[in-house]
């Protein structure tokens, strides 16, 4: 009886630690969408079952460089069972996040099997499930699993784990056995693979294992020593990746390394993770809810290398000489450091990303609790330890708990974001579309314009406010002229145009009639001429096909269709030609319609029917037009929302 009781501690242990998860999370299930969920989950939501919508939805997802197709499956199917309620989508993450925390206990149970196989095995398991536990119950995991689009980081972990996992039994096989080959060179690419197409962080993946293979198991064989089994591995699913990704890089530097359209250049984003980085280790171990936020617009770049940014670049060149020093010594905290520091490398480094996101801490987390945790439960008076630990855990918890209960509720929870920090212009205006939606207008106008006090080079906390005053059928010439002069001036960004598409939108359908397509004509123009519009395909084939719009609103058919075709070449989206046919048909031009229907059609061939889809639906909506039905009303503007 006594050794059943051994053996059932561990996953009664962890079924309590889900239980409690499920308890903390469960209320704020009930929040809301947020920032970009909504432009995510609506455009892939399918009513029903249809495998072309399907496939079509899957092929043609623009998120990230590769179109995190595994990610977006996933939002197909919790729509099909969930409809739009936010409730499904988030009951999913935490679905995920639960296995992710079982996934991490058995990790870390193989490396600390490697690192310390002197401890105790009771010990490692118990450091191995302090750490999944913590790192499941984190309050800075909150604004991951209750953020629905950041599946995509919480599906990128799930299979980073596995392969970590299928890693370690690969590096138990000595000989050239079916099981080797069936791990080596079927499961694990397959688990990189799901990885990478969840979202892009999933390439750090050999990263992970090379860290593991040089730290965790460096006394079961070096390099040179190991068995040519996990040679054979290494060499193909770990350096040659990073070789091909590296020469990948440097050769599409410029395009990869595209910062046209930030506010801050590579050396400023980069000196700025030199603040940032410590912040996020800051928020791990010593958290405090005033500084953790879904918004953090207002961390400022940093500009120069003053002596704060000088002392935090010694800072991080010291814990990376402490990986170096403790390897041997200390070979956990080396271990943690190395998994934190790998986590941040493509998120915190030079791609061109927003400055901070407390996302980009999901697996970098278990990183820094891992040493802590180790000498916790290994070293020191046990009593002294137990109930240091017991303080902690409980100031994470109830932290957890007060965090969950603001994501709950709308209103509190951007409230909250605005009182905690008050100089973030996205939580301000994403504050303003609650404040909109209950009928305060007033409120939401006064935080549209502190917004734009703030960030006085966005357009879109501007034309936000002109969309709130056009619904409000009252003019506002005054906004009109401070947007364009800061559309010239600056970038236009993804607000902005969000913001000017949704204006189309009520312009078209009789919402709003204090603004006229003319007027947002001019803003387009302006928005257009800028530099680095003109150096971004994407940028500048999204503004040309708003120009295309505001034409054929104005009535200017022939101009429109110039725009929409212009748009099709700069960017190379189809789905600007499916729009320029859509407007054919609802001007009563069958014939244009026709001919541009054709034009898609040869670029389907091309592409090996990728647009099959959009030919099916609109050679339907072309043929019903033809007998008479009647064309679909335009569709309702969704408020503004400031994308990340």
């Amino acid at each position: 009886m006594i050794d059943i009781a051994v053996k059932l501690r561990l996953p009664l242990a962890c079924v309590g630690v889900l239980v409690l998860a499920c308890v903390l999370y469960w209320p704020g299930l009930n929040g809301p969408f947020v920032l970009d969920d909504w432009q995510n989950i609506v455009k892939v939501h399918l009513e029903e079952m249809d495998w072309d919508a399907f496939v079509y939805s899957v092929t043609h997802n623009t998120s990230g460089m590769l179109g995190r197709s595994v990610s977006i499956v996933s939002f197909v199917l919790s729509g099909l069972q969930y409809g739009l309620s936010a409730w499904g989508y988030k009951f999913h993450n935490l679905l995920l996040h639960l296995l992710n925390a079982v996934l991490l206990l058995r990790v870390l149970q193989h490396a600390l099997q490697l690192l310390v196989p002197a401890v105790d095995a009771q010990r490692r398991t118990l450091c191995a499930g302090l750490t999944a536990a913590l790192w499941l119950l984190h309050p800075l995991q909150v604004s991951t699993v209750l953020y629905v689009v950041q599946r995509m980081s919480i599906l990128a972990a799930f299979f980073m784990l596995l392969g970590l996992l299928t890693y370690f039994a690969i590096r138990r096989e000595t000989a050239w056995s079916y099981r080797y080959w069936l791990l080596a060179f079927l499961l694990y690419p397959l688990l990189q693979g799901l990885a990478v197409f969840s979202k892009e962080t999933g390439v750090l993946l050999p990263l992970f294992v090379l860290a593991c293979e040089a730290l965790a198991c460096r006394k079961t064989g070096s390099s040179f020593t190991m068995a040519r089994p996990l040679q054979l591995f290494l060499l193909v699913f770990a350096l040659l990746p990073l070789a091909g990704g590296g020469l990948y890089l440097l050769s599409h530097f410029d395009q990869i390394i595209d910062y046209s359209t930030r506010t801050f250049t590579l050396g400023e984003r980069l000196l700025t993770q030199l603040h940032v980085v410590p912040f996020y280790m800051k928020l791990i171990l010593l958290p405090r809810l005033s500084d953790m936020s879904l918004f953090h617009d207002d961390v400022v770049a940093t500009g120069a290398l003053d002596p704060v940014t000088a002392l935090l670049l010694l800072f991080m060149l010291a814990l990376a000489g402490l990986v170096v020093l403790l390897r041997q010594r200390a070979p956990v905290v080396a271990f943690g450091i190395v998994w934190f520091l790998v986590a941040h490398l493509l998120e915190s480094t030079v791609i061109p990303l927003e400055l901070v996101f407390e996302h980009r801490n999901y697996l970098a987390l278990a990183g820094l609790l891992l040493p802590v945790m180790f000498y916790a439960t290994t070293y020191g008076n046990p009593r002294v330890s137990g109930a240091l630990l017991t303080v902690f855990v409980l100031v994470l918890l109830l932290q957890t708990f007060a965090r969950v209960q603001e994501w709950s509720h709308e209103e509190l929870m951007f409230t909250q974001a605005v009182a905690d920090h008050p100089q973030s212009s996205r939580a301000r205006t994403t504050l303003a579309n609650v404040l909109t939606t209950n009928g305060q207008y007033d409120e939401a106008y006064s935080q549209l314009r502190a917004a734009a006090d703030i960030d006085k080079q966005d357009a879109g906390p501007v034309l936000h406010a002109v969309f709130i005053r056009c619904l409000l059928m009252e003019s506002a010439p005054e906004l009109l002229i401070e947007a364009a002069r800061r559309l010239a001036a600056y970038p236009a960004s993804v607000y902005a145009l969000n913001a000017m598409d949704n204006m189309l939108s009520v312009i078209n359908s009789g919402q709003c009639t204090h603004v006229s397509p003319e007027d947002m004509g001019r803003l387009l123009v302006a928005a257009n001429q800028q530099a680095s519009v003109l150096e971004n395909p994407t940028m500048q084939g999204y503004l040309l096909r708003l120009q295309g719009v505001a034409a054929m609103l104005d009535g200017e058919y022939p101009q429109g269709v110039v725009f929409f075709r212009m748009a099709h070449e700069a960017g190379g989206d189809n789905g600007n030609l499916a729009e320029l046919i859509e407007a054919q048909i609802n001007f009563g031009e069958l014939g244009d319609a026709a001919e541009t229907l054709a034009v898609l059609q040869q670029i389907n061939e091309q592409r090996f029917g990728s647009e099959s889809y959009q030919i099916e639906r609109l050679t339907a909506l072309l043929s019903a037009a033809r007998n008479g039905a009647a064309v679909p009303e335009a569709p309702v503007a969704e408020l503004p929302q400031p994308a990340p």
